[in-house]
């Protein structure tokens, strides 16, 4: 079968439910039978902070204090957190780009979730206009209406070295407040009058890319199930069948009736076949 690279949208009345069968956009390249989170991802995770913090507090003090001695705190919230939103953000976007344009290195294009939809130079270009709006124009101000929010509240941000345990604890307030927020947001835009002027852009990208997302949401886009990485694949089968895995972490699908998969459906559809084919 000759692999598309055609960027096409489907409008949400048109859409795969769990009555609908699904075409094999996928491929037998490799097995994506994965949970949204699983043991290499707590593994990622752990060696991850364990490295932040053994260097930032190894290393990281001295310099910490040269940067809280040479500029002022709203140079080192808002540009610190500029600069290095955008460093990580253009450095695996780039990595992804090779990865996606010219399929370098080879070995990795077998992780590839839908192989059979090869990303072009169209979808890069498109993306990376709105991109750059999206940072420049839109990320930029934000900030700052931000700070001066957080200067009208008493500017309570700490230029203190966090604890690991400091960070346990916002790490799971933060999770819940964007679970909750980023859920009923994201369902907020799949209504019928909000997405086809605001969200439907977005999901032009049945099978998405890296630079398609924006900083916190590069791996949910990536495209790739790679080893150890946090999967991918509840928000990529989201991007394929589009009412499916509207949270971030999954509880309120479940409780909402909207969690899904690829292999589900695929198997309630051998079920209603086999079940037709009896009833004949």
């Amino acid at each position: 079968m000759a692999a598309s690279s055609e960027l096409k949208h489907v409008d949400p009345d048109q859409v795969l439910d769990d009555q609908a069968p699904v075409q094999d956009e996928w491929g037998p390249i490799v097995s994506h039978h994965k949970a949204p989170f699983e043991v290499g991802d707590v593994f990622f995770y752990s060696v991850m902070i364990s490295l932040f913090f053994g260097g930032l507090h190894l290393y990281g003090e001295q310099f910490w204090a040269h940067i809280l001695a040479t500029y002022p705190k709203p140079v080192i919230i808002l540009g610190g957190s500029f600069i290095i939103s955008e460093v990580g953000f253009w450095f695996w976007v780039t990595l992804l780009g090779v990865l996606d344009l010219y399929q370098f290195p080879k070995s990795f294009w077998r992780y590839k979730i839908q192989p059979l939809k090869v990303p072009t130079w169209e979808w890069y270009t498109k993306a990376l206009w709105v991109v750059l709006q999206n940072q420049f124009l839109v990320g930029v101000p934000t900030g700052l209406l931000l700070y001066k929010l957080l200067e009208w509240r008493g500017n309570p941000i700490g230029m203190e070295l966090p604890t690991i345990w400091d960070l346990a604890k916002e790490s799971i307030g933060f999770l819940a407040i964007e679970e909750i927020g980023f859920y009923y947001g994201h369902r907020l835009l799949h209504h019928p009058k909000l997405y086809k002027r605001i969200h439907k852009q977005h999901h032009l990208y049945t099978a998405p890319i890296g630079i398609a997302g924006q900083t916190n949401a590069i791996n949910s886009h990536c495209g790739f199930h790679l080893p150890l990485f946090p999967s991918p694949l509840a928000h990529d089968y989201h991007h394929e069948v589009f009412n499916k895995n509207y949270g971030p972490v999954g509880i309120l699908d479940w409780l909402h009736g909207t969690a899904g998969s690829r292999e589900l459906t695929l198997e309630k559809k051998k079920q209603r076949e086999a079940a037709q084919a009896k009833s004949k």
